[in-house]
């Protein structure tokens, strides 16, 4: 499903299709890790049931998701044991996946990435974890796209 909404800031606006490589990156490092937490404003829609979802896509992912909210106008995702990412205007450190898009379309299409991968058998299968995921990850040349 594709999302028409875009966040304007940066030096321009991006789209989903830009942020498309960092929205898998994220839902990569989500499946990999042993839990995450996501914080992000209480207007923002999610599914509480994300994790019983997830295992069962994928009975050998078992992991915790948690939700808290926050008054900030970003969502940021913290992994157990992985690096976690943001979404929203401001970029985290480097070493944090950076989605600059907007909050409901940029988390929307974070889960169906998820869900995707979940299905597909990731992180336990050879090649189902996208083309990008053979090479390590460069977060700072994808965050020259973006400018």
């Amino acid at each position: 499903m594709r999302h028409p909404s875009s966040l304007v800031g940066i030096t321009g606006s991006m789209d989903a299709d830009l942020c498309t490589r960092s929205l898998r990156e994220l839902a990569r490092r989500i499946l990999r890790s042993r839990g995450v937490i996501f914080t992000l404003p209480s207007h923002i829609a999610r599914d509480e049931k994300l994790g019983i979802r997830i295992s069962d896509l994928s009975p050998s992912l078992y992991f915790g998701i948690e939700f808290n909210a926050h008054d900030l106008d970003n969502i940021t995702v913290k992994n157990i044991g992985e690096g976690g990412g943001i979404i929203g205007v401001d970029a985290p450190a480097e070493s944090e996946v950076w989605i600059p898009l907007d909050l409901q379309t940029g988390f929307d299409i974070l889960i169906e990435e998820v869900i995707a991968l979940a299905s597909a058998g990731y992180p336990a299968c050879a090649g189902c974890g996208g083309s990008d995921a053979e090479t390590p990850w460069d977060e700072l040349a994808i965050r020259e796209l973006y400018y």
